[in-house]
């Protein structure tokens, strides 16, 4: 009895592999045929683009920036201000009033070799062209900022203290970096920004208004 059964159920296997190794060749016979190609999609850019670029944080709702045009371009620059301040009889270091000053760039030229921007300052001085002698203007930790969709990496924000005689840099970007808009901002609270100061020695101030002039250079090239 035991064999019998062993041989039914080999019959039975060999019938069902039989009969499956025929539909697999049925199948086999009415599959549809496959053919593949490919084609291409383009686009071409140019650098050429010289359309001026608005503030990302304008310093106010009227605020257009500098209108700098070209691919490479200053596109905002934020004044800065102490406000009015007593004479004191030692020395003082002041925060700027401003809560989000920055410095806005913008790259459209889509090519290799970075670029450089830098700061000059004049003296301050008044009206009278009397001098407020030994007076510092320091820019501290700026970040960099850019829009959401920006995928250029980051240029480098350099903290700043100027000495009145030469272009200090504030912002450096390598080659392919710092693509598109860029801004250094100083963020700080309103009124008391302790991110730019200015110090001032005791016995230079005089009950007057001065004012520096701040040049900013943007140079396309190597950052070294």
């Amino acid at each position: 009895m035991k064999k019998q059964v062993f041989y039914t159920l080999a019959a039975t296997a060999l019938l069902s592999s039989s009969l499956l190794s025929t539909l697999n060749v049925h199948a086999d016979e009415t599959a549809p045929a496959k053919d593949a190609t490919t084609s291409t999609a383009k686009i071409a850019f140019t650098g050429g683009n010289d359309d001026p670029v608005h503030p990302l944080v304008p310093d106010d709702p009227d605020d257009n920036g500098t209108g700098d045009h070209g691919p490479l371009s200053i596109d905002h620059v934020s004044d800065i201000t102490f406000g009015t301040q007593e004479i004191s009889a030692s020395e003082q270091v002041y925060n700027a009033e401003n809560a989000e000053a920055n410095v806005q760039i913008t790259d459209k030229r889509g090519v290799e070799g970075g670029w450089t921007l830098t700061a000059a300052t004049s003296k301050f001085t008044a009206e009278d062209h009397s001098e407020l002698k030994g007076a510092v203007l320091s820019f501290k930790g700026g970040e960099t900022q850019t829009t959401l969709d920006n995928t250029s990496a980051s240029p480098e924000a350099h903290d700043v203290t100027f000495d009145n005689t030469e272009a200090k840099p504030v912002m450096t970007a390598d080659s392919l970096k710092g693509q598109g808009t860029w801004v250094d901002i100083f963020q700080g609270t309103q009124g008391n920004n302790n991110k730019i100061q200015l110090q001032v020695p005791s016995g230079s101030a005089e009950a007057k208004e001065y004012t520096a002039t701040i040049t900013w250079t943007l140079t396309a090239g190597p950052t070294e």
